[in-house]
């Protein structure tokens, strides 16, 4: 089991690990400042001007970043290459953006944006394309497999909004259209950083050469885009219909259960960070990779699961003291989507593995056969179960698309289904080699 560089890995996934919840503690901390000054409206408003260019940059970013990290991770383009291509594709998607963007705005922002200002909408349509750059450039860290300088551009971005907007505060500025413009100045700060940290890696020329790469990144780019954006519509799906059936109220609720239900996805969305570059990477040695990815995939499930079992335990009560008691229904939507979501931790990273085999559209695939079967069961069941018939339509199709990876691993690598359930006995062999060198 030497050379799979287990060490490195286990101290990448803790440096991701550590990087979100530090990220997400600065942006918990943001929001409660802004909801204790401008109450609900206010960070209502604040959270749907920022889902705007956010939502620009999902839908249409065309994979420009996971095929970096595949193709630089694998060590097939020179990262000179590759940001040549990578900037002339991001500056046609910015003139299409703002232009799409700024259509949005001047047609439809009193239907789609109500209570949110124009000066606030556009301040936060200049903020797509620096996040959009800003994606582009960590996925170069990402790929090159730099989790040091990739961590600490994901991390430097909502410290700096934080500190700005808690000193717009203390100076005694309270416009919403200030905070988005410290949001914005947070992130050309963090673009201008993490592209100074980028430059010694763009003069390395020992790589072989790689034409027409704008076009080989697209191809590659476009299904794992697909599939992203398929997955989105899945995760979001369940809220939507339990709105609709339910009302507000009821999507309030089951919010409360997704997003506790979704913390377990933690441990999964930081193995999966750093395992597509280091599986590119072994694209010459199948062996490695046959043996890595189901030891993660094995160990990802089971301690998912007993994540699992410790948040049914101490849920109730946290959901009562955090939120009310008004929210307690909210307790066994969560307990039937848990099944799901430790399902969904271990096929993130099987699904990361078909990729990394220059296959992501058979990821595609399963998410799209899982958004039919996800609105299908919502459908059928909210209307009889409400909460609970969300939950159990959500959790029934995370579990069925991790059967969909189980098989599509079995046909790609000949490895049996088993070997990425089952614990085995010299998993722990493995386990005392992250304590050596190797």
């Amino acid at each position: 089991m030497k050379g799979l560089g287990l060490r490195k890995l286990a101290n990448n996934v803790l440096k991701t690990l550590a990087r979100q919840i530090g990220a997400g503690l600065l942006q918990l901390v943001t929001l409660v400042l802004i909801a204790r000054i401008y109450g609900p409206e206010g960070n209502g408003v604040y959270t749907v001007a920022l889902i705007f260019p956010a939502m620009l940059a999902s839908f249409l970013n065309l994979g420009i970043s996971p095929a970096n990290v595949y193709y630089l991770g694998a060590g097939k383009v020179s990262p000179s290459v590759a940001w040549r291509s990578s900037f002339l594709i991001f500056s046609a998607i910015t003139v299409l953006g703002l232009f799409v963007g700024s259509f949005m705005i001047i047609v439809f922002s009193e239907q789609w944006f109500p209570g949110v200002s124009f000066p606030s909408l556009w301040v936060a349509l200049l903020v797509f394309p620096v996040a959009l750059l800003q994606s582009i450039i960590s996925s170069f860290f990402q790929g090159l497999q730099n989790f040091r300088k990739f961590n600490s551009i994901l991390l430097l971005q909502p410290f700096l909004t934080l500190l700005g907007i808690a000193l717009l505060m203390f100076l005694g500025f309270h416009e919403i259209t200030l905070l988005l413009c410290a949001y914005l100045l947070a992130s050309i700060v963090t673009l201008i950083i993490a592209r100074f940290l980028l430059q010694p890696y763009l003069s390395i020329t020992n790589y072989p050469d790689f034409n027409r790469y704008s076009l080989t990144m697209l191809n590659y780019g476009y299904k794992a885009h697909l599939s992203n954006i398929l997955a989105f519509v899945n995760y979001k799906s369940d809220i939507f219909l339990v709105n609709m059936f339910l009302g507000p109220a009821g999507a309030g609720i089951y919010t409360i259960a997704a997003q506790i239900s979704e913390r377990l996805w933690l441990l999964s969305q930081a193995v999966s960070t750093v395992l597509l570059p280091r599986l590119s990477q072994l694209s010459s040695d199948e062996s490695k990779r046959k043996q890595l990815t189901p030891l993660l995939t094995r160990w990802v499930l089971w301690i998912t699961c007993l994540g699992g079992i410790f948040l049914a335990t101490v849920a109730y009560p946290l959901i009562v003291w955090v939120f009310g008691e008004e929210f307690s229904s909210a307790y066994w939507a969560l307990v039937l989507l848990l099944p799901g979501m430790i399902a969904g931790s271990a096929s993130r990273i099987l699904a990361n593995d078909i990729a990394a085999r220059g296959r992501p559209e058979l990821n595609m695939y399963t998410s799209f056969i899982v958004v039919v079967l996800n609105i299908v069961g919502n459908l059928l069941l909210i209307p009889l179960f409400g909460l609970l018939g969300a939950a159990i339509a959500t959790s029934l199709a995370y579990f069925i698309n991790f059967l969909m990876r189980l098989i599509t691993h079995r046909y790609l690598t000949e490895v049996s289904i088993l070997s990425n359930i089952l614990i085995r006995r010299d998993d722990i062999m493995l386990i005392r080699s992250l304590m050596s060198s190797e």
